[in-house]
């Protein structure tokens, strides 16, 4: 029996992120910034196989938004992606470095 596949989808709010992010590294290192690329590809790939095994985002301190309903995954060594698991859809909703306070995560009311 084949294990199921998950749809994963990125918000265009987190791809801007990513972009920001993937930006800034290539003023610094180009190789850097293909790291990043490659490495989010990877957790994609991850994501679409079993989303289910990271934790949730319980650091997040966002009004309104339970602790078990955001889960992190960390690649590259300091970027989290954030994501909500629908179904058999994987929405990812942000892309922040680490290192960020976490009250700007989120775009405001961007998808």
């Amino acid at each position: 029996m084949a294990q199921q596949k998950y749809n994963v989808i990125l918000a265009h709010c987190a791809d801007k992120m990513l972009l920001s992010h993937t930006d800034f590294l290539a003023r610094i290192s180009v190789n850097a910034a293909r790291g990043l690329i490659k490495d989010f590809k990877k957790v994609a790939e991850i994501l679409a196989d079993n989303p289910f095994q990271f934790p949730f985002a319980d650091e997040l301190d966002v009004p309104g938004i339970s602790i078990e309903t955001y889960r992190k995954c960390i690649f590259a060594g300091r970027y989290k992606a954030l994501y909500i698991v629908d179904g058999n859809h994987v929405y990812i909703d942000a892309i922040i470095d680490c290192r960020q306070e976490n009250k700007d995560t989120f775009c405001n009311g961007e998808s």
